[in-house]
């Protein structure tokens, strides 16, 4: 028997989602570090060519198309030939992947280091008469930095076996090691050689084989089963890239998104900074979901597996409903609220050095609003893992083909409206890809509803009405109290001081106000979650998923 049947499900994705989320903190923590060094240090057309453009914008988005596809359609084969046909077999099929994905990683690698200036051109526009000194540095560190996607891209493959076998903070501590190895050299490059660009390509290309390595301490006692296999027709290998194949056509539409988004577009302004504003802007956004929704949404993949496999897809949907619920509980008053704050969030995070006023006004704009896509990223990401779970791959392609064009069609309407006004642009970016995905979020839960019974309609139409009272509550209540502490004579005009205050003060009226609309409006979700953040030490919180028919 496992040790872990007589633990509640509850328990079990809670110890799993804490273990990932403490190391995706480690990651995140490093993260920031790494942000603010380049930030006050880094000249704005160096971020802006070698970590905006060389690194997110090519090396990362490669990274992200492997993972968004291998991830979902590996987990589920690699647990149905483990329980079926038993371990062996499913290390066939990891090794006959493995194998594959290294012949292609090959091919990748040497067109970025044989044609890398090529490649900038083609994600930017960038030129021989137009910013040719971007275009020759982005050149450089695309060629430098192509090596990194070998590590990243097979560590993101060691990353779904460490978690099929429920191994989950050494898979995302491996992102932890990786941003640490960055971190270090980008220190020794500012502190010690002056010569940051250059040791921060030598972090992320060593940070991303210590990634790799760490998965591999991880799998130790599964070494003896690893070999490389060139058995291409292996049938759990078919079977998986025939759910990839749909599934990699939404994933790369989304990429091209993301590049015309956030490096394309802005490239063809003159003004250097923009991409930096626009990346800096994401990060909020993307450092609270990648620890707390994503951490969830992996820690309850292998268990929506269990449930898809066994066909119960009441006890799947009456899950995701109520989990659904938790985190919009707890996000969209909060996305509200740092909305209101971004302004002095961005001066208290960033503001010194390099980043001067108009580089914190910029970012303050972009982070407002990508924030805003904090509530409808968490919902998909737990519905998508639903998806995943039951094979369902089509649909949520092309769910998110339709909602990417939707986002570059504002953005694109946005630079050719207001391109002489560079914080419009940024708003329109940023704004559009808010509206792109909670409009996507929504339709994701419409398709999940037509065969898992979640979200039902009436009891969430009243939630998320007392959820948007609640929302007003806290938001309101952070202007006012920001609004009155920038005003108090003893602060004014102190930089970080004022900044600090309207943080303190927003932050407060918000919690007061939103608890106090909380008990008014009887929105009981913000108690639940708490209630179950305390699980591990009192056990009369156990929470189990509601019984379906009984409407919860």
């Amino acid at each position: 028997m496992s040790a872990h049947a007589g633990t509640p499900l509850s328990h079990r994705i809670l110890r799993a989602g804490v273990a990932v989320a403490i190391a995706h903190g480690l990651f995140k923590l490093a993260g920031f570090i790494q942000t603010w060094a380049m930030a006050h240090y880094l000249p704005q057309a160096t971020y802006d060519a070698v970590y905006a453009v060389a690194f997110e914008g090519v090396i990362f988005s490669l990274f992200l198309v492997g993972e968004e596809s291998i991830g979902p359609a590996c987990l589920p084969v690699f647990m149905r030939e483990l329980d079926t046909l038993g371990e062996r077999a499913a290390w066939r099929f990891a090794n006959a992947l493995l194998t594959l994905q290294t012949l292609l990683l090959v091919l990748a690698v040497s067109a970025l280091m044989l044609f890398p200036e090529w490649i900038t051109q083609f994600w930017t526009q960038w030129s021989a008469s137009h910013k040719p000194e971007s275009l020759a540095l982005g050149a450089r560190s695309v060629r430098a930095l192509g090596p990194a996607l070998v590590g990243l891209s097979l560590g993101s493959t060691t990353y779904v076996l460490l978690n099929a076998y429920k191994r989950f903070f050494l898979a995302a501590f491996g992102d932890a090691i990786w941003k640490f190895a960055v971190v270090g050299a980008l220190a020794a490059g500012i502190g010690a050689w002056h010569r940051g660009a250059e040791t921060l390509v030598w972090g992320i290309v060593g940070g991303s084989v210590l990634k790799l390595l760490t998965h591999l301490v991880g799998l130790r006692d599964k070494l003896r089963l690893l070999r490389p296999c060139f058995a291409f027709s292996n049938p759990a290998l078919r079977r998986m890239l025939w759910l990839v194949a749909p599934l990699l056509a939404g994933i790369v539409f989304a990429k091209i998104r993301d590049n015309i988004n956030n490096v394309y577009l802005l490239s063809a302004l003159d003004s250097e900074g923009l991409l930096q504003a626009n990346s800096l802007g994401r990060k909020l956004q993307g450092t609270i979901h990648f620890m707390v929704p994503y951490a969830l949404s992996i820690a309850v993949f292998p268990f929506f597996c269990e449930f898809a496999d066994k066909r119960d897809q009441q006890r799947l949907g009456a899950f995701v409903t109520r989990s659904g619920r938790l985190l919009l509980a707890c996000f969209v008053p909060f996305s509200v609220v740092i909305a209101v704050l971004a302004l002095p969030l961005t001066g208290f995070l960033f503001a010194g050095g390099r980043f001067d006023a108009l580089a914190v006004h910029r970012t303050a704009v972009s982070m407002s609003l990508y924030t805003l896509v904090l509530p409808a990223a968490a919902i998909e990401a737990l519905v998508m893992q639903a998806f995943f779970a039951n094979r369902r791959m089509v649909a949520i392609a092309i769910a998110g083909i339709v909602f990417s064009t939707l986002s570059i069609a504002v953005s694109w309407l946005g630079l050719h409206l207001w391109a002489d006004r560079e914080i419009l642009v940024l708003a329109a970016i940023a704004g559009g890809m808010a509206l792109s995905r909670t409009l996507k979020s929504w339709c994701l839960v419409w398709l999940l509803g037509r065969h898992t019974p979640a979200f039902p309609l009436l009891p969430t139409l009243g939630f998320l009405g007392r959820l948007a009272l609640v929302t007003l509550a806290a938001g309101g209540a952070a202007w006012l109290g920001a609004r009155v502490s920038a005003g108090v004579p003893a602060i004014a005009h102190h930089g970080r001081l004022t900044d600090l205050a309207q943080l303190a003060a927003g932050g407060t009226a918000a919690l007061a106000a939103g608890a106090l609309a909380c008990l008014l409006v009887r929105l009981r979700e913000p108690l639940d979650l708490l209630k179950l953040a305390r699980l591990p030490r009192y056990s009369r919180y156990t929470w189990q998923p509601p019984d379906p028919a009984a409407g919860g």
